[in-house]
């Protein structure tokens, strides 16, 4: 189970390499902001098929705007650090599966 406290850094690979995962994830809309909203903010974990993926978690970002699915690896940096790969705005199914998972509903009541 996915437990965000276990790990200590979020691994990005520096802003000017166009290959590196923050400019993959930026290019999905997935700030480092967005990650952050979704590690701390009733992460759920799921699974997703046919991922290379350790973690795909399901979360809201920190103004609870939008839910979204980011996928991790465990660091080879080290075994304690994160390394998001990508990710999107949360489908219709991984929004189910947080709202049964958290009891909560998508989007939040004003």
């Amino acid at each position: 189970m996915f437990d965000p406290s276990h790990f200590e850094v979020v691994e990005w690979d520096d802003q000017d390499d166009d290959d590196g995962n923050l400019a993959h994830c930026l290019h999905h809309g997935v700030t480092e902001r967005v990650v952050s909203g979704v590690l701390w903010q009733n992460p759920v974990e799921i699974r997703l098929p046919s991922t290379e993926a350790d973690f795909v978690i399901v979360g809201p970002d920190r103004q609870w705007d939008n839910l979204w699915t980011v996928l991790f690896v465990i660091s080879p940096t080290r075994g304690d650090w994160l390394r998001p790969l990508t990710g999107w705005p949360a489908t219709p199914a991984q929004r189910a599966a947080w709202e049964r998972a958290t009891q909560l509903t998508w989007p939040p009541k004003q």
